[in-house]
């Protein structure tokens, strides 16, 4: 059967080439005996791709995920908890503030405050509450301010 990555190269080829859904049909029916591209070997596949690209598609090469600034993943843990509630009150406060609220600038603030060099390894649960508390406080007092034109 057909790999999913070439079952996507294969949907994404037709749809450039803007092949009708019976030319595309056909294609399949005559060159390869089958209703469905679902139906092709890996070897066809590869075969109606090859088809596609000298028909003058140009698969785009493909892309590294991008690396989110933005995002912390948090190990399972018994600290886990609060520090998803800490990542959530860091996120509410960016969106209430325009600046400040960056997430490597809480690397920074832990370090700083707690001694430890990423935010991902503070895991004392006291160290955590004293983090949370300020980060509510801060909400609470950002909530208040009336909003700049």
């Amino acid at each position: 059967m057909a790999t999913i990555q070439q079952l996507a190269q294969i949907h994404i080829a037709r749809k450039e080439l803007a092949l009708t859904d019976d030319a595309y049909r056909d294609m399949l029916r005559n060159q390869f005996s089958v209703d469905s591209s679902k139906e092709l070997t890996e070897r066809r596949a590869d075969v109606l791709i090859e088809l596609f690209k000298a028909k003058g598609w140009k698969p785009k090469p493909a892309t590294k995920p991008r690396k989110n600034k933005n995002f912390i993943e948090i190990p399972a843990g018994p600290a886990a908890k609060q520090q998803r509630k800490v990542l959530a009150m860091w996120k509410e406060l960016s969106t209430l503030h325009e600046s400040g609220y960056e997430m490597d600038k809480l690397h920074t603030r832990v370090k700083k405050q707690f001694n430890v060099d990423r935010f991902e390894w503070l895991v004392d649960a006291e160290s955590l509450h004293i983090l949370i508390t300020d980060l509510a406080k801060r909400i609470a007092s950002a909530k208040k301010q009336p909003k700049r034109a």
